[in-house]
């Protein structure tokens, strides 16, 4: 199953929804998701995970890269990721920056 990226902005708040299996091909397409993200004042980067099946190293990269450049202020919040995705960003070295919610976000 492709990837899907989108974006939605409320205030100072980004959500990015990832849907699908993220692979090489799609690192692009989330790069580009994340600098548009970064071109807002962001207090908070909301990742919408429950319907992301797998990310590979490259996405786990780009997200990493997204986060050391926010403010220290802001946070990066994970809504609903799988354990497989999970584990690829304790793999990656992202998961001691990430906020996980134990209630989903409506």
């Amino acid at each position: 199953m492709p990837c899907e990226v989108s974006l939605g902005y409320t205030g100072t708040a980004v959500t990015l929804r990832l849907a699908g299996q993220l692979g090489e091909p799609d690192v692009p397409r989330l790069r580009s998701a994340l600098e548009q993200a970064e071109g807002r004042p962001l207090r908070r980067l909301i990742l919408r995970l429950h319907e992301l099946e797998s990310i590979d190293v490259g996405g786990v990269r780009s997200l990493a890269f997204a986060q050391q450049r926010l403010r220290p202020e802001s946070e990066v919040v994970v809504d609903g990721a799988r354990e497989r995705v999970r584990q690829a960003f304790r793999s990656g070295g992202l998961d001691p920056a990430l906020t996980y919610l134990e209630t989903p976000l409506l």
